[in-house]
């Protein structure tokens, strides 16, 4: 009587190894297809909050402005890959229930980096156009030109992005009728976009803006001239920072890659060693905790680079 045998083929070893990750990617895309709508309003309703400036002060609902830098699909999809990517690989060297726990903190800690990212280029978008177009508004101004009919002009001359959809809500929503009671004025339009705008600069320049617009036509044209030549001394004293401050990001990238590359080939070269120090649960927590300090010195020194000023 011939007797089964129990040795695994090793060409066939790979296929008992990937059913736990296999596993866990099913269970991870079960959950997001049953919760998709959930988690894609959970994701819009996140990205809103953390776009406004003034999140405590929020104007007449008939002046709210939902930005939204990255859609909330793409959000979605962004955590649904992280999550998936997450649970097969730790799969690999832990239990299936570890691998689904880690997925859901990881992929909401991306999904976070990209909000702040979408966010990041959102508001350089904004700001390369903003000096050049408030210097042509104040100039429009002083030629005679009405505040609206120079905004509605300056809003036809923007390329499609950030600031013309701005200022296309600041033509937009000027004559509604408020919930309060009453029709928005341009001042409150203006003052509603200076608390919910994502770039502080801009912000700053809409509140004195909300100051001035109600005011005669010469005194509106100089405050938008003097708020011009305000963000072009601005503009230069942050590229003399920048420059300064470049030493610090380039420092910390060099520490950085430095510290990935002599990580990568000890992976390279001693791989069994590593695979058996992090396998254990406190291997992973440990491996975590190498990853973080691995990347700090890149992070800190693009943060650490940053200059900001907006004092006009």
């Amino acid at each position: 009587m011939n007797k089964i045998s129990t040795v695994t083929n090793p060409e066939s070893a790979w296929l008992i190894a990937i059913v736990p990750s296999a596993l866990a990617v099913a269970a991870v895309l079960i959950v997001v297809l049953l919760l998709r709508e959930q988690c894609t309003l959970w994701l819009a309703q996140l990205q809103h909050r953390h776009a406004t400036n003034n999140p405590a002060n929020l104007p007449d609902p008939a002046l709210l402005r939902r930005a939204e830098p990255l859609a909330p699909q793409h959000l979605l999809l962004i955590a649904l890959v992280s999550a998936l990517l997450t649970a097969a690989f730790t799969a690999l060297i832990a239990p299936i229930w570890l691998a689904l726990v880690c997925a859901g903190p990881l992929s909401i800690a991306l999904t976070w980096v990209a909000i702040l990212v979408g966010r990041h280029r959102y508001v350089d978008a904004l700001e390369r156009e903003l000096t050049e177009t408030v210097g042509r508004w104040g100039a429009l101004l002083r030629a005679g030109v009405g505040f609206r009919t120079a905004l509605d002009r300056l809003v036809s001359e923007l390329p499609a992005g950030p600031l013309h959809d701005e200022w296309e809500f600041l033509l937009s929503r000027q004559g509604v009728p408020l919930s309060s009671g009453g029709i928005a004025t341009a001042q409150q339009v203006v003052a509603a976009l200076a608390t919910q705008t994502m770039s502080h600069r801009h912000a700053t320049f809409l509140d004195h803006l909300a100051v001035a617009v109600g005011q005669p036509q010469d005194v509106l044209a100089q405050r938008v001239g003097a708020a011009y030549a305000a963000l072009q001394a601005s503009n230069r004293r942050r590229e003399e920072a920048l420059t300064e401050l470049s030493q610090i990001r380039y420092s910390g990238m060099a520490v950085g890659l430095a510290g990935i590359v002599m990580a990568l080939y000890l992976l390279w070269t001693q791989w069994e060693r590593a695979l058996a120090a992090y396998s254990s649960p406190l291997g992973l927590v440990i491996a975590t905790i190498v990853a973080g300090a691995l990347g700090l010195p890149m992070i800190g020194g693009f943060l650490l680079a940053r200059a900001e000023d907006i004092d006009y």
